[in-house]
Parts: C-alpha cells; structure tokens; sequence
C-alpha cells in the first residue's frame, strides 16, 4: 500500500549508547530523587555536545537534510529527560537543583529547536540570517549544567559515604 512506512526503530538514549543499565525511575526517597536526578545531568552533558555540533552545523549552513535527523531526536529527548524528572523534591536544596536542571533541559532544547528553525527559514530576511550568524552554541547554560552535575554527583557520593559510615558504627 502507499502512503504507509513503517517507523524508524527508537534512537537508543546517549547511556545506552555508552552501555550503561539503570533507568532514572525514583521511588520517591530523597537519595533515589537525587540519584534520578544525577542520572538525568549525566545524560544530558552527553547530548549538549550533539546539541553544539548541531547548533555548529546550523551556523555554518549545512543542509537541514543532514541536521534535522540529528536535532530532532537530540530535542525530543531533552525534553523526554525534562519529562522524567522528579516532580518536587523533600530537600529544599535539591528542589533547587531540581528547578535549575529543568530550566536548563528546556533551554537546551529550544536552542537546538531554534537553530534548526532559523536555518529553515533564512532565505526569507537577512534578519534571520543574522540571528543565525549570531548562534554561539548553548552558552551559559552548558557550563551551568556542567557545575550542576558535579554538584549532583558530589553530594550523591557523600550521601552514600555516610551512609556507609552510619551502617559500620
């Protein structure tokens, strides 16, 4: 019949590119919010180095047909992550984090978004072709991400430390 095809296979997630098991699911305990949520940042400091070379690719003009099938997966799913994060967290301090990641999954996102679209559109003004000259990447937010996984990763290794002093006491 035409007119039907069938679907492209999934993508695999960037950790399950690099082999790693373990899904972000939390069962509502403050460790496995922070846990999901350091799980979430890892994944998401792998895609924004797609997300650069697509936003990269867009600037210097390449064909859309080469970018789309890389920028769009990459915004699907930083998305995806925004999705799976913990709805609220019982430590205020990881309610912060847990904000500030958001915020920043979205930004990536859009900003792969908008790369992809203003190069779509560039034909039509020198406005837009401006804009898209003016690209630099993901910017601040990248290396916002970047600290807050440390964070993440930090605290999570002195939760587990202490709780292993605890349990040898």
């Amino acid at each position: 019949m035409r007119g039907f095809r069938r679907r492209k296979p999934a993508l695999p997630t960037a950790a399950g590119q690099l082999g790693v098991t373990g899904s972000a699911e939390y069962t509502g305990r403050p460790g496995d919010q922070r846990a999901a949520m350091r799980r979430i940042a890892a994944e998401a400091v792998i895609l924004q180095d797609q997300a650069e070379e697509v936003i990269r690719g867009a600037r210097a003009r390449e064909g859309l047909g080469f970018l789309a099938p890389r920028g769009g997966p990459l915004v699907r799913r930083f998305f995806s992550l925004r999705e799976s994060l913990p709805k609220a967290c019982d430590n205020p301090a990881d309610e912060e984090s847990r904000r500030r990641l958001d915020a920043i999954l979205h930004h990536h996102a859009l900003a792969v978004w908008v790369a992809m679209d203003l190069l779509a559109c560039e034909w039509r003004s020198e406005k837009i072709a401006s804009q898209l000259d003016a690209l630099d990447g993901l910017g601040t937010p990248a290396v916002q991400l970047d600290q807050l996984y440390a964070e993440l990763a930090g605290r999570s290794t002195d939760h587990t430390t202490e709780a292993i002093k605890a349990s040898a006491r």
